[in-house]
């Protein structure tokens, strides 16, 4: 796994908390899926329900993935707990291999505080290091944080797939399309 910019160095949240982004161990995949547990309780930011997943199950699954070095996974931690993690996962068809999918999640608590910026710029970077054309994420209209996040950071929006996923309590959730481009980055830089 190429790492430039998400090493151990401390860092602060714009609360003054102390916090740091490093790559994610093994070991970690326990903490990872509670906190996506956590995040997924919420009812209203990832896609997969609660019910669809068990912790063993996906511990063990993130556990492998970690350890195939292929996909960059970072995880935000403060005071020896993840409240944070981002991943950028390529797929390995030829006709794909070229673009990176990114996740984000933080623990409630831990955003509005400058995390989701900093995990958005440690992805692009790999995403650049690993001269990928294009880094691309799903996320719900609703999420208005992310979508600033992600625009502030350069991504565009791409489309919208309506009516994309069931099983929430108000029915059927839209989701967003957004993406961003390394070759086309200084047209955002100012």
């Amino acid at each position: 796994m190429i790492m430039t910019t998400a090493g151990s160095e401390g860092r602060e949240a714009r609360d003054g908390r102390a916090w740091r982004l490093r790559p994610a161990r093994p070991t970690d995949a326990g903490a990872l899926s509670r906190l996506f547990s956590a995040v997924r309780a919420e009812g209203r930011w990832l896609a997969t329900p609660a019910s669809a997943v068990s912790e063993p199950s996906e511990s063990f699954f993130i556990g492998e993935m970690i350890r195939g070095g292929d996909t960059l996974v970072l995880v935000a931690e403060a005071d020896g707990n993840i409240v944070g993690n981002v991943l950028v996962s390529v797929e390995r068809s030829s006709l794909t291999d070229h673009i990176g999918t990114l996740s984000i999640a933080v623990l409630d608590g831990w955003r509005d505080v400058g995390i989701g910026s900093e995990m958005v710029r440690a992805a692009q970077d790999w995403t650049r290091e690993r001269g990928l054309a294009k880094l691309a994420l799903g996320v719900f209209p609703d999420n208005e944080r992310a979508i600033a996040v992600y625009e502030r950071a350069g991504f565009t929006r791409e489309g919208l797939r309506r009516r994309q996923y069931r099983g929430f309590e108000s029915g059927f959730r839209d989701e967003l399309l957004m993406a961003w481009f390394p070759d086309e980055e200084r047209r955002h830089d100012g």
